[in-house]
């Protein structure tokens, strides 16, 4: 039986912790028309989520960000859209300055267009709070996210790290690391567990990254993540496979287990 969230919340009429696993196809276009043709892929490919990697946008500004969300919106009109501008210290692809990562993600909550906007962990509590509070006052999600792209930190730390997001206001808590041995990934699978137990009613998203982390990504569900990233036509982090494949495999591995609602 999948653990399931206590009570999954619904986004663009997609259940977001419930029985069935969700994929989220990143896109990670340097300008517009790539940001839409890779936004015509995933919906052909029929994501759940899509998420928006706007780090690596040439045009890194508020005003550009929310035109573009405009035309992504228009072209993904039911699909729920995360906005992410990922610090490059936790694996973003260009250095922005916090300041100017607030007024973008800030300026993105607040027009309504994204459904879900993530933020790392890491920033500073006035950062966060700030973030949190514009996002709720516009009924958008919040992601906080945890990334470690050189090891998998001590089951303790990474459960202490997803209760300090659920302090902080997260609707969604993400773990992701890196793996050193095959042990490492069945840690993160046991985490994940021991979090979905913890914290029934916060969603989650954990995954170990990398080649050793693939099973995560297809197995997690099993262990009380709700989502994966999978790959449409780039992937954002290392060890992302094809959505087809990645969907494929989860439902078979939930069929044989017997899929449903469990603890």
């Amino acid at each position: 039986m999948r653990p399931c969230v206590a009570e999954p919340f619904v986004v663009r009429g997609l259940e977001y912790g419930g029985a069935r696993p969700l994929f989220c196809i990143p896109l990670v276009a340097a300008d517009r028309q790539q940001l839409l043709d890779q936004a015509k892929v995933a919906h052909e490919l029929a994501a759940d989520l899509v998420e928006w990697r706007a780090d690596f946008y040439r045009d890194v500004t508020a005003a550009g960000f929310v035109d573009s969300l405009g035309r992504l919106r228009t072209a993904l009109p039911k699909e729920a859209i995360i906005f992410t501008l990922r610090a490059k210290a936790e694996g973003g692809a260009q250095e922005i300055s916090q300041v100017d990562r607030r007024t973008c993600i800030e300026a993105v909550a607040a027009s309504g267009l994204a459904d879900i906007v993530d933020m790392e962990l890491s920033n500073e509590l006035r950062v966060l709070e700030s973030v949190v509070r514009v996002a709720r006052g516009h009924g958008v999600r919040v992601i906080l996210s945890f990334h470690d792209f050189l090891k998998t930190p001590a089951n303790g730390e990474l459960l202490e790290k997803i209760g300090s997001m659920h302090h902080r206001g997260a609707d969604i808590a993400k773990i992701a690391v890196m793996p050193q041995t095959n042990g490492d990934v069945l840690r993160l699978l046991e985490m994940t567990l021991q979090a979905r137990q913890r914290f029934p009613h916060l969603p989650l998203c954990t995954m170990s990254m990398g080649r050793l982390g693939v099973l995560s990504r297809v197995a997690g569900f099993l262990f009380g993540s709700d989502m994966a990233y999978a790959v449409g036509q780039e992937s954002s982090a290392p060890g992302q496979i094809p959505i087809v494949e990645a969907r494929a495999l989860a439902e078979k591995l939930l069929e044989y287990a017997g899929a449903g609602r469990g603890a």
